[in-house]
């Protein structure tokens, strides 16, 4: 799938599509991060026209059209969109705005930014410097707070929570796919008299923020339930089960033992083999699992087991947890 990206940057790390800048440093300002992320221009509204006929001098004769007007972009002129007058741009000097005021904060960690499809959409993601650090697990979620813009196209200016990096066009859908399901997502629409619902978004986020506490809380418990080894076998053998006696064949019964294999070596791998003999190492394997290592029949049906749908063997593993402690 193609990048479609105009202008960027990210922190640190390289985009896989290795375009756009890579800055070693946090830009400490929006006014910053705009110039680096090459989003000095605006959207602009302007007049549409249609001809309506030629003069006595065959020059041609152009009239406004009531009720539309169109989206530019303020340095090509391009085109952007054709759109109701009743629309209000939101340009990039607001969107950092609206995030610097929705957290209200002094210092705003400006994690990527960018243009994207010839400036139709924007982005602009923040880091929230809030990382849940959990005892023996060696990562960290680190959740962001992102902004997607789309100059004139459906979809709003939209503020979410969202522990997805956008760097591309995929990540920019896949971050609006993962708001969607969750419910961490909050839209201006282009309307005049957007500003007046800074409140509400304040709220959304600190809602957010506090899905984000509960996790944590829920990992902790996890993580103070021990597993054994015959305990962790047993969840192994019970979320990978073998079908009934009369089904299985030779490829079902190799297919079900290198599923079991993968998680085992999930669980022994470097970043789980400190968690493995807790519940939550457990919960923390299965996911990898379904998100990184079941197989899918194609990128949509993966898609839709990782963001877009609910996937409920991971609800399934958190309760496969709490029964087997009591085996």
């Amino acid at each position: 799938m193609p990048a479609n990206v105009e202008s960027m940057f990210s922190v640190r790390e390289m985009p896989w599509h290795r375009e756009g800048l890579v800055l070693d440093q946090h830009p400490k300002t929006w006014d910053e991060a705009r110039q680096l992320a090459g989003l000095t221009w605006d959207p602009i509204t302007e007049p549409v026209y249609e001809l309506r006929g030629v003069d006595e001098a065959d020059q041609p004769l152009y009239e406004p059209i009531k009720g539309w007007q169109r989206i530019a972009h303020s340095e090509t002129s391009a085109t952007l969109w054709i759109n109701r007058e009743s629309y209000a741009v939101i340009d990039h000097g607001e969107m950092g705005a609206l995030v610097e005021a929705v957290l209200a904060q002094p210092n705003v960690w400006w994690e990527t930014a960018g243009a994207l499809d010839q400036g139709r959409s924007v982005w602009c993601l923040a880091l929230l410097d809030e990382p849940i650090e959990l005892p023996g697990d060696t990562t960290a979620t680190l959740p962001y707070l992102a902004i997607t813009n789309r100059h004139g196209q459906p979809g709003g200016c939209t503020l979410r929570a969202t522990a997805v990096r956008i760097v591309c066009a995929n990540t920019f859908r896949a971050a609006e796919l993962e708001g969607e399901r969750t419910g961490t997502t909050f839209t201006f629409v282009h309307k005049r008299g957007w500003r007046n619902r800074l409140e509400e978004a304040r709220e959304a986020v600190t809602g957010a923020r506090a899905e984000m506490r509960a996790y944590e809380k829920l990992a902790r418990e996890l993580l103070t339930l021990p597993i054994s080894t015959r305990q962790r076998e047993l969840f192994i053998t019970e979320f990978v089960p073998m079908p009934p006696a009369g089904l299985v064949t030779d490829r079902v019964a190799t297919n079900v033992e290198e599923a079991r294999q993968a998680l085992r070596a999930i669980l022994a791998s470097p970043t789980t083999e400190p968690i493995a003999h807790t519940g939550y190492g457990l919960v923390q394997a299965a996911g990898e699992y379904l998100d990184h290592v079941r197989r899918s029949r194609s990128w949509e049906t993966k898609l839709n087991r990782t963001l877009i749908r609910p996937e409920p063997m991971k609800a399934r593993a958190l309760k496969l947890v709490r029964e087997i402690v009591h085996v």
